[in-house]
């Protein structure tokens, strides 16, 4: 019996089925984590000075919605560390994603000190705990930890017992083939199950300090567990992970059993070994470009090698239903392209292969396209097709080399284009359909991408073909999309989406997201520079000029932290006027990767690209994360999603750029062709 769980069954089982509404955590991350080895598959994220969400054993599977601390005196306050603490992170070492989150009382009465990494031989994430009084002893304060899972990406339908394995109290929960166990090396001196909102135990703690009420189990919903920790100034705890509860509960107490400091300092060699092999620039490597390339790593999934997400966290996700299982976790053929981009430009070409591989192997569609995204193992979430995620993969192969798969993933994605493009079903903003300009850019650069591996095979008669319509798109992009007709400047600009073609035609624009109707003249973005960026049209271009004008007179904003671009206006994704959760429509705020693509601009046209490199800098977190959008205000992360890969991947592409002085990734047979030498 001493190998089996024993449950705890003094026949209470929670009341208040099946509890509150779930929502997700807030998706304002100041740290993610997981170790730089495959052996552990265990992932997760910081905010507000707590535990968010746990993702096990893929990046596509969150488990937890957070695990925080509550502290009372017993008598006269409860204080919720996540909302009555002033919140620092720092980094346990420079070169590792192993994070102090220090959370000190408003009011200077204790501290709260968690150190939070994963193990690097178990599928286990690990936190040790130091408990200091600020003011009195620590016997005066009471301490409790909250646990509420989301198993299986869902906070409904949860199983949760109290129960102990081989002497060691634990908390289990499970939903399907995923089951989680949470244990303490301090002893519990009262713990409960109940039902979210209901018979939680918060209850019971925001009126008598304490817990009245406990109970063993709760079944099939939303669930959370609270632990009473008995008079410990300094302990750890484990949330250990398996398919079934036994395999959870062993992997905690393996953990928790092991020696702090030899797991810490293993996690640490593992992400030192990492980033020492990394492109140092000549030393001008700085903590921002370390903490991306490691952010990047830890967004790629260790079973379904290539696949990198978006992000750990879902966009608003303290509003977002618990329906809302994809979050940002999810795979852009866009947005890994990105990826692999910076993993080349800090010399981790192997990476970057695989995320080719995968999309060449994985999420490749039959009919050469790519889904709009997809989960880990290729299955599409969203139903969109957008031209731009069937280019860039090409470029990608063009840029790695790759001929081996000019006859499989190249040549279906080239024809795939052939036939159905330049117009896109949806842009890179992924709202709306038409000519788009930075759509254009990648489909003309990928022709020609495609058009030269065709060549390396001897298929001459598929690379003249692909050339051809490369140079009537190149030559007809201002026809599609550029308006002498405008509502800025001098009325002469590139437009953000000419739904026919026609930009001097009054057509509308639904902006979505509630943004309203609007005629096609009337909106811009900046993503015309990706005619530059790829080498199809030259920095000095005149459309180029005039177009950067309007873009600057309508969708520049300067920020305490230097200057910032919406994506276009009237745009629709972000809070609310009040500076509400977004939940369907908003206002979108100035996004952060839009700084790195300006200064590779400036850069391609001879300028200093350091001014926007600094903005990027200021614009990350405490933890060093770059958030996906900004506040006009303030400069610091809205609710969207933090940390972005895809910022972090422009911030790593624009130093590199600027170390070598001149832009890094342009397709060098695209701009030979189109911009010369």
């Amino acid at each position: 019996m001493s190998g089996e769980i024993i449950w705890r069954d003094t026949g209470k089982s929670a009341p208040g089925w099946p509890g509150a509404r779930p929502t997700w955590a807030s998706a304002k991350k100041v740290g993610i984590g997981t170790s730089a080895g495959m052996q552990s598959k265990v992932w997760f994220s910081l905010a507000h000075g707590a535990v968010t969400e746990v993702y096990y054993p893929a990046l596509d599977k969150a488990n937890t919605r957070e695990m925080k601390f509550f502290i009372t005196d017993g008598r006269t306050f409860l204080d919720d560390e996540t909302k009555d603490t002033i919140q620092s992170v720092q980094l346990v070492h420079p070169l590792a994603l192993a994070y102090r989150l220090i959370n000190t009382d408003k009011e200077g009465k204790y501290r709260l000190v968690k150190t939070v990494i994963t193990d690097p031989f178990r599928n286990s994430l690990l936190m040790k705990v130091n408990f200091m009084a600020l003011e009195g002893r620590v016997d005066d304060y009471k301490l409790y930890l909250y646990t509420d899972p989301h198993v299986n990406n869902s906070g409904w339908c949860d199983v949760g017992y109290c129960g102990t394995y081989r002497g060691q109290e634990l908390f289990l929960a499970g939903e399907g083939p995923i089951w989680m166990a949470v244990g303490s090396s301090a002893p519990w001196a009262k713990s409960s199950v109940g039902f979210c909102g209901r018979s939680d135990g918060l209850e019971d703690l925001h009126r008598s300090f304490g817990l009245q009420h406990t109970y063993d189990q709760a079944i099939d919903g939303n669930i959370a567990h609270i632990a009473q920790i008995e008079g410990r100034d300094e302990f750890t705890v484990v949330m250990g992970f398996g398919r079934d509860a036994q395999e959870a509960a062993q992997t905690a107490l393996d953990t928790l059993r092991d020696d702090w400091h030899r797991l810490e300092m293993e996690y640490i060699r593992e992400w030192n070994a990492y980033c020492t092999g990394l492109d140092r620039l000549d030393g001008k490597a700085t903590q921002l470009y370390y903490v991306s390339g490691m952010v990047l790593k830890a967004c790629e999934d260790k079973t379904h090698r290539g696949a990198m997400i978006a992000s750990l966290s879902v966009p608003w996700g303290e509003a977002s239903s618990d329906d809302n299982t994809g979050g940002y976790h999810l795979v852009w053929a866009r947005d890994l392209y990105h990826v692999a981009q910076a993993f080349m430009a800090m010399g981790d070409r192997q990476a970057a292969n695989r995320a080719l591989d995968y999309l060449a192997h994985v999420q490749q569609r039959a009919d050469g396209s790519f889904p709009q995204n997809s989960w880990l193992n290729g299955e599409p979430y969203w139903g969109g097709v957008q031209m731009d995620e069937v280019s860039v993969p090409i470029i990608l192969a063009w840029e790695l080399g790759r001929k081996d798969l000019y006859h499989g993933m190249v040549k279906k994605a080239a024809d795939y284009i052939a036939t159905h493009g330049p117009a896109t079903p949806q842009e890179r903003w992924e709202e709306n359909g038409g000519y788009s300009p930075s759509t254009i850019a990648a489909e003309i650069a990928a022709l020609v991408c495609a058009a030269d591996l065709a060549r390396q095979w001897g298929e001459h008669e598929d690379a003249e073909r692909y050339l051809a319509l490369a140079d009537e798109w190149q030559s007809r992009v201002e026809e599609w999309c550029f308006t002498t007709t405008g509502w800025h400047g001098t009325g002469r600009h590139y437009i953000r989406i000419a739904p026919h073609g026609q930009p001097n035609c009054a057509h509308v624009v639904e902006v979505k997201n509630g943004g309203g109707l609007f005629d096609q003249r009337e909106l811009v973005d900046a993503g015309f520079l990706e005619l530059v960026r790829l080498g199809v049209k030259a920095p000095d271009d005149p459309y180029i000029l005039e177009s950067i004008k309007a873009v600057d007179e309508v969708i520049r904003r300067e920020t305490p932290k230097g200057p910032a671009w919406y994506r276009y206006n009237h745009d629709g994704y972000g809070e609310t006027a009040d500076g509400g959760p977004y939940q369907g429509q908003g206002k979108g705020r100035l996004w952060t990767h839009l700084v790195g693509e300006r200064g590779h601009y400036e850069l391609a046209r001879g300028q200093d690209p350091n001014p926007y490199l600094r903005t990027m800098e200021a614009l990350a977190n405490q933890g060093y994360m770059l958030a996906e959008q900004v506040w006009e205000e303030t400069g610091e992360g809205t609710g969207g999603a933090t940390p972005l890969a895809w910022a972090h991947a422009e911030y790593i592409r624009l130093l590199k750029s600027a170390h070598l002085g001149k832009v890094w990734d342009t397709p060098a047979i695209v701009k030979e062709r189109y911009v010369g030498k």
